[in-house]
């Protein structure tokens, strides 16, 4: 996606339509973590001897465990975004760079009411495109705003 407010948008529509779909082509694939991402990590140094298979693995899993726990709280439910906010800064490496601690603004049943939700936490960002590495099972709440999360 080109913009993090695309991304958001896309994985908001996704989660009200349930349309799981759409929520794994907006994710990194296995071949862009093994190859691309994981070798700047400093998880994937020799000395530190955690395999990338276990990683990718421990990603899928609490990936699924997010997306599966999202859901209910979507269905039937008409939201409208807002934005995203990555309150957390930007890392930098040498061919990407992760957006952290990020929170997708919303309303739900054309309620005034603002929410947030940590659907994914990390963004990476690459060639002028965003992708999400895993979803979270993060339950939303009412928003609390940039404040919250650091004081």
């Amino acid at each position: 996606m080109p913009t993090a407010d695309a991304l958001g948008e896309h994985v908001l529509t996704a989660l009200s339509l349930q349309d799981t779909m759409a929520l794994g082509i907006v994710r990194l694939t296995e071949s862009e973590h093994n190859e691309i991402v994981w070798p700047e990590l400093p998880a994937s140094a020799p000395e530190v001897n955690f395999p990338v298979d276990y990683a990718w693995k421990n990603i899928q899993n609490r990936n699924a465990r997010g997306v599966g726990r999202l859901l209910p709280f979507f269905a039937d439910r008409s939201v409208g975004f807002q934005r995203v906010e990555c309150r957390g800064g930007v890392e930098a490496f040498e061919t990407f760079a992760v957006q952290t601690d990020c929170f997708v603004v919303f309303t739900v049943d054309e309620g005034p009411q603002l929410w947030e939700a940590q659907l994914f936490k990390d963004l990476l960002v690459r060639g002028g495109g965003h992708k999400i590495f895993r979803y979270y099972d993060e339950e939303p709440r009412p928003y609390r705003g940039p404040a919250a999360t650091h004081p």
